[in-house]
């Protein structure tokens, strides 16, 4: 590097380098004037050392040249050292950055995925995501996230509780006040059993009220509660979809055929009640109302199946799949997700599907519309032993006496039906398709009796109601 005093010296090189020739010019002017001789010699050193100032003055720009140009490499090399330090820095910053951003959103995926869905369903929560590249602060500030969401879904729970009891006793209610009806109008039936007006109008009132109950059964059911009624017995499957038949209103469509000896046992008779009822409800409201709905109950190596064929116009690939979804227990549906205008049947099936194993499913019907397929595993399917032959009964003919013209009074016996079910079947002195062709209430014993006879059929249908459980039969 040159020396610092190089631009010293050439503040005065340039006056000596340019003075100098300008002497030596004169002196030589001088001495052609004046011819005399040390002029010359004089004017000849004056430019000698006029060339050796412009000498060391050149000598000098090149010093200070150079040092400049190692100044500036000095200069642009300490920029680059400056610069690559700074995209070192740079790039590290980046770099923290990148494994902040990253461990902070692992941790907010775990909050969100995990932590977040075990304090809504109030079950253990799992230890926040650790990591050395996380932030303190943002840690800290997960974790009141965590806690307001804990305090808010607390609230929602209580709230949702809340909700769930105040539907379920409505719905207790409700079913209460159906089964004060039904007992009212049995016993109103009772005292004007001659009246055949009167008995009509009671039945259509007990099947409102069995309507209305199982309304009631559905809001309970999907709130998680039981069923609300139980069965002392073992019931046949066929009186099964008879008791389903007589909760909805189309009963009269409903065909049912089957063995009549497989049976469910008592503790599934109610929840399966309900669901075939359910699933009798969706077939003839799909269905024209001209057409029947078949019921077949059939044995099976896993237990039993009761299969449903409707003949409406069946439903699309799409929702065909969310409702099997639904009625297969895939997909639970609660009281809160049944829409505005509710829509309650599959998400009951479900609830029993999963409650009591039962299987249930949907295909296409060859009927045209669509098959619902219930399986009743093998666990809770009984077979009822054979109901024996009642004797014959006897009628007495009337004979008339020498000294008594009147004749002997008959016995009326053989014209009070027995009943295999509550409510639905056709007494056993009718053919067997008669009951098959109109199940519920409405069906009486002979569409050709006399009041009188109607009369009787009823007082003995609602004596045998208080003697014994609802779907026992009193043969069996």
């Amino acid at each position: 590097m040159a020396s610092p005093r190089a631009p010293q010296q050439a503040q005065w090189l340039w006056p000596v380098s340019l003075a100098l020739p300008v002497a030596a010019a004169l002196l030589a002017f001088a001495a052609a004037l004046t011819g005399a001789a040390w002029l010359p010699v004089a004017a000849g050193v004056a430019a000698l050392v006029g060339m050796l100032a412009l000498l060391a003055l050149r000598s000098d720009q090149q010093a200070v040249r150079q040092a400049l140009t190692s100044r500036e490499r000095a200069a642009q090399q300490r920029e680059n050292e400056f610069q690559n330090h700074l995209q070192q820095r740079n790039s590290q910053w980046n770099n923290h950055l990148a494994t902040r951003a990253a461990a902070l959103d692992e941790a907010v995926r775990h909050l969100v995925e995990e932590r977040i869905p075990a304090v809504r369903t109030d079950s253990a929560v799992p230890a926040p995501f650790q990591s050395n590249a996380l932030d303190e602060d943002a840690a800290v500030a997960l974790e009141h996230v965590l806690d307001a969401v804990a305090e808010a879904a607390k609230e929602d729970r209580e709230r949702q509780e809340s909700l769930r009891l105040a539907v379920i006793a409505l719905a207790r209610r409700v079913q209460t006040s159906a089964h004060r009806i039904q007992e009212t109008v049995s016993l109103m039936a009772e005292r004007h059993a001659g009246n055949p007006d009167v008995l009509e109008a009671s039945m259509q009132v007990d099947h409102a009220a069995a309507q209305q109950g199982r309304h009631a059964q559905s809001l309970a059911v999907l709130c998680g509660e039981w069923p609300g009624q139980q069965w002392p017995k073992p019931l046949a499957l066929v009186d099964v979809v008879r008791a389903a038949a007589s909760r909805i209103v189309a009963y009269k469509r409903v065909e049912v055929s089957g063995d009549p000896d497989t049976a469910a046992a008592a503790k599934v008779v109610e929840p399966l009640i309900h669901l075939v009822a359910e699933l009798l409800a969706n077939a003839t409201q799909s269905s024209p109302p001209a057409t029947s709905v078949l019921v077949a109950v059939r044995n099976v190596q896993r237990g039993a199946v009761i299969e449903i064929d409707d003949g409406g116009v069946g439903m699309d690939e799409h929702h065909l799949e969310q409702a099997r979804e639904i009625v297969s227990g895939r997909r639970p549906v609660g009281v809160g997700d049944v829409g505005e205008i509710p829509q309650t049947g599959l998400a009951v099936i479900g609830h029993y599907v999963r409650r009591h194993g039962f299987l249930a499913d949907l295909l296409p019907s060859p009927y045209g519309g669509v098959r619902a397929v219930v399986l009743v595993p093998s666990e809770v399917v009984e077979t009822l032993e054979p109901v024996p032959l009642p004797p014959p009964a006897r009628t007495r003919t009337p004979v008339p006496e020498q000294d008594s013209p009147e004749p002997r009074s008959l016995d009326t016996g053989d014209l009070l039906p027995r009943r295999r079910s509550r409510r639905g079947e056709a007494p056993p002195d009718e053919p067997r398709g008669a009951a098959t062709t109109g199940t519920g209430p409405g069906t009486g014993p002979n569409t050709g009796a006399t009041p009188e006879q109607a009369g009787a059929w009823m007082a003995a249908f609602f004596d045998q109601d208080a003697d014994t459980d609802p779907g026992d039969d009193p043969e069996r």
